[in-house]
This record gives C-alpha cells, sequence and structure tokens, in this order.
C-alpha cells in the first residue's frame, strides 16, 4: 500500500535541532519492509515521501527516529489513473440507483 508522508519541521525547532534531523537522515535507513518511492523537499521547507509497505508498524518505525523533530501528516494514497477509473464506476453505479433501488 502506498503512503503520502508529509513532513515540516515542529515550530520553534532550532538550529541545533534542525542539525540533527540532517544528521539522522544522512545515516538513516528504512526497515526492509518499506520500500521508499520518492522523497521530495518542498522549497518552502517540509517535504513529501511516498512509501510503499504493507506493514504498518514498519512505517511506524520509519518515521520513528525523526518525532521528536517533525510533525507527520501520513495518508493512504491511489495513484490517479486507479482513482479515475473508481471514480467512473461508483458514479455510474450512483446514477443507476433510483429511490433508494437500482434503476
Amino acid at each position: 500500500m502506498l503512503f503520502a508522508i508529509k513532513y515540516q519541521s515542529r515550530p520553534g525547532r532550532t538550529e541545533a535541532e534542525s542539525k540533527r534531523a540532517r544528521e539522522l537522515l544522512m545515516a538513516w535507513e528504512p526497515p526492509t519492509v518499506v520500500e521508499i518511492r520518492h522523497h521530495f523537499h518542498y522549497v518552502s521547507g517540509g517535504g513529501v515521501v511516498i512509501a510503499d509497505t504493507e506493514v504498518l508498524a514498519g512505517l511506524y518505525e520509519s518515521m520513528a527516529p525523526f518525532k521528536s523533530l517533525v510533525d507527520f501528516d501520513v495518508e493512504p494514497v491511489v495513484n490517479v489513473i486507479e482513482a479515475l477509473a473508481i471514480s467512473l464506476d461508483v458514479d455510474e453505479w450512483a446514477a443507476s440507483v433510483k429511490d433508494g433501488s437500482r434503476a
């Protein structure tokens, strides 16, 4: 399953804490059950990681070293082509429902 892990420095983070975050990131390796597909840093600060895993504990382990320095927002994501196909199917189904029953 794919996850978008958005992250932002904690408010008030000191320069020493920022340096520590960089040190941790340079030494960090994800658990074997987590594949990092992409990692982008926002020009304005923070960033987003696209991770693939079926093991949620691995996702937790991936973020744990940074939890005191970074705020996370984690969302499961679906490929846009898959999402469009699902949306079309749902729209077709919803249009077929009349007065609580299928037409």
